[in-house]
């Protein structure tokens, strides 16, 4: 608590002893430098002056990529160095693994317009209404809070600008699949504007075919063959996008965005529903403005809401080796989360070239879960979940040396509760609160050589207390039960790293080549066990491993090549192990593959027409830490080849017409997305599209 004062006095009061200018990295007159990120450091800093390793994926890029049957934001950024993406769609959200740490939930902390979020509610953005996404490698809970062992990925929503103008699109894919959109933005004066609408309906495909799951079950997995897919999983997704912007003098700025969307996914069998037409949305208010000349003030306020309804069946059953299916509807779930966060940060000019960076965040998350028998409309299992979350923080970036040398340090000190728990399953429904804190701490060191190369160094420590439902909930019926474990440890992460950038602008090179080094203790592992006691049913069970020592190569390039040609390339090797005692040493670290990359060859020429072929690969992985070598388990390598092509027709200074083909998976290649759930195989789209230019 003593950390918790000394963080909140200087906070409050350090703005009132500052009486100095404005940095020269950072100008309250300026309304953006080019090229500039925030994510790295939560401050408008130009991208050359940052110590870490990050990437951006911004909107011209993302229109250049083919149109992915799993659309999410996982395929935007999936081919930067670094980054793996698993999917289990259209259910869930996509996987995203960092650096090797390799467990989406726990070691990636996810954030929509700077403002962090849980993994599940980033489906409600659709990849159209994307403006960029930023991932920050190594860990980074000394600025963004627990979960980012791995690192940072920042989703920033569109807005308006004077090219944006009013689109109209349709696009028709494999398995019925159809796609519209319409959109409307612009820019007047110093308010801007962007507002859409989309939808993605397909007749979809068998995310668990039941010929995988009864595999499985012949080899002592039985509890997949339940809710395995007999016919296709049908899935209707509508999104709705909108934000305003107003821009005053001095760089004063306010900003409202809303996100939602509505999903229905069928089970793949008669009368079951993994989604009947759960809501999503997320709201962000953002307001900055510059105090005098001693910096800048910024307020950022979320709500972010989650409901996820399902319909649940007896399932099938297998009687003499063959599925039989019971399709009696059993019960229904309502399964409900709402976060409400909130940032304020105070960005502090010491001088020409030192910003301080002080703030407090707060969150509070209530998560819900109601089961109905639906035959008698008694209750079957309720719970509640409640998750207080403050923190206080502190960072110092310097700039030295005319811009050649750039330092930065920071710290965070950040204290959970979790309180109010309800659990009707649990063997004790009403447990004592729990509170956990942790200081975490990261810093970095940039030094270019020569216009052409930069050096840079860093390191960070990461906090993840784990998710509430572990420590209480302790079910002991029904086909899915979990046992409570009050004594698990927290899990705590160290990482380092260091690498060069290389730019060549008259050759149009580019390179990064980044080295990196981390610890895990008190890893968290989960596993799902079959109930010995019930054919189908699972028990869950969470348990501290020891530890894991991870270490890589990451690298990317980019390069231009004669008549309109152009070249990019990612590679990570990556080699991630349990340490410790135990049947485990020695593993494969669950979702973290030994290599993945990927190569692309662009060619442009809006006179002609633009094209893009993207080879990617993947060594092969496993979906737990036992490195159970089963089918679906052990996900195997694999390669895909996807292709673009599209080009833009000037029918008058104001009218554009698009027209786009994509191939993705071209090889028609089968392999395990995640655990038990397939890539569908090839996928071809058609759009056209019809642009006007206010």
């Amino acid at each position: 608590m003593k950390c918790l004062r000394i963080f909140i006095w200087m906070v409050w009061m350090v703005p009132f002893l500052l009486t100095r200018g404005i940095p020269a990295a950072l100008s309250t007159e300026t309304v953006a430098l080019d090229p500039v990120t925030v994510t790295a450091t939560k401050t408008e800093i130009s991208a050359d002056l940052v110590p870490f390793a990050t990437h951006s994926v911004d909107l011209e890029e993302i229109e250049a990529q083919p149109e992915f049957y799993m659309n999410n934001i996982g395929e935007i950024i999936r081919d930067k160095p670094g980054v793996h993406v698993g999917q289990y769609y259209p259910w869930g959200p996509p996987w995203i693994h960092l650096r090797g740490t390799g467990y989406f939930i726990g070691r990636t902390i996810y954030l929509i317009d700077g403002l962090p979020t849980h993994p599940f509610l980033i489906t409600a953005i659709n990849p159209s209404d994307v403006e960029r996404v930023d991932v920050v490698l190594g860990p980074s809970s000394a600025l963004y809070g627990p979960n980012a062992s791995g690192g940072v990925v920042n989703t920033v929503t569109r807005e308006g600008t004077e090219t944006t103008g009013a689109t109209t699109e349709l696009a028709m894919g494999s398995r019925h699949t159809i796609k519209p959109r319409v959109s409307i933005g612009d820019r007047v004066g110093d308010v801007s504007y962007y507002l859409s609408w989309s939808g993605e309906y397909s007749d979809g495909y068998q995310m668990k075919p039941v010929d995988n799951m009864m595999r499985l079950y012949t080899l002592g997995k039985k509890q997949y063959v339940k809710t395995a897919s007999l016919e296709d999983n049908d899935y209707e997704n509508t999104y709705l996008a909108g934000k305003l912007v107003w821009r005053g003098e001095r760089g004063t700025k306010a900003s409202v965005s809303s996100l939602h969307s509505s999903r229905y996914l069928s089970g793949g069998q008669n009368h079951f529903i993994l989604n009947d037409n759960g809501d999503q949305s997320i709201t962000t208010v953002k307001y900055e403005s510059p105090t005098f000349s001693m910096g800048k003030v910024k307020l950022s306020v979320g709500h972010h809401y989650d409901d996820h309804p399902q319909q649940d069946t007896m399932g099938l059953t297998v009687e003499d080796g063959v599925p039989v299916l019971d399709d009696t509807i059993t019960y229904r779930t309502d399964w409900t989360r709402q976060i409400i966060p909130v940032d304020l940060q105070t960005d502090l000019y010491l001088g020409e070239n030192n910003i301080l960076t002080t703030g407090l965040f707060w969150s509070r998350e209530t998560e819900k879960n109601e089961q109905t028998f639906v035959e008698s409309g008694d209750e079957k299992y309720r719970s509640e979940l409640n998750t207080t979350q403050s923190a206080v923080y502190l960072q110092d970036h310097l700039f030295l040396m005319d811009g050649r040398l750039s330092l930065l340090a920071g710290m965070r000190y950040d204290h959970w509760s979790y309180h109010d728990i309800y659990d009707s399953g649990s063997t004790n429904p009403t447990p004592s609160d729990v509170s956990k804190d942790y200081t975490t701490y990261r810093g970095g060191v940039r030094y270019r050589l020569s216009d052409y190369a930069a050096l840079r160094a860093s390191g960070g420590t990461a906090f993840w207390p784990g998710l509430a439902k572990w420590f209480f909930q302790n079910v002991t019926t029904g086909a899915r039960q979990r046992e409570a474990n009050p004594d698990l440890n927290p899990e705590k992460t160290v990482m380092g790293d260091a690498g060069i950038d290389l730019n060549f602008p008259e050759s149009g090179t580019l390179i990064n080549l980044t080295g990196y080094y981390g610890k895990i203790d008190d890893m968290v592992s989960y596993r799902y066990d079959e109930n010995p006691d019930l054919e189908g049913g699972t028990i869950i069970r969470t348990g501290n491993l020891g530890g894991a020592d991870i270490y890589g190569m990451e690298l990317g390039f980019s390069q231009a090549l004669p008549a309109r040609f152009s070249m990019t390339g990612a590679l990570t090797l990556n080699r991630s192990r349990i340490t410790g005692e135990g049947e485990n040493k020695g593993n494969q670290l669950r979702n973290a593959p030994d290599y993945w990359g990927s190569l692309g060859l662009q060619y442009r020429n809006p006179y002609l027409f633009n094209a893009e072929i993207l080879f990617r690969f993947s060594g092969d992985r496993f979906y737990d830490d036992a490195n159970t070598d089963l089918p679906y388990f052990h996900m195997k390598a694999y390669e895909t080849v996807d292709a673009k092509v599209w080009r833009e027709w000037r029918l008058s200074e104001a009218w554009r017409l698009t027209t786009t083909v994509s191939a993705v998976n071209i090889t028609d290649k089968e392999y395990a997305t995640e655990i038990c759930y397939m890539n569908p195989g090839l996928y071809v789209e058609g759009k056209v599209g019809v642009h006007y230019r206010f």
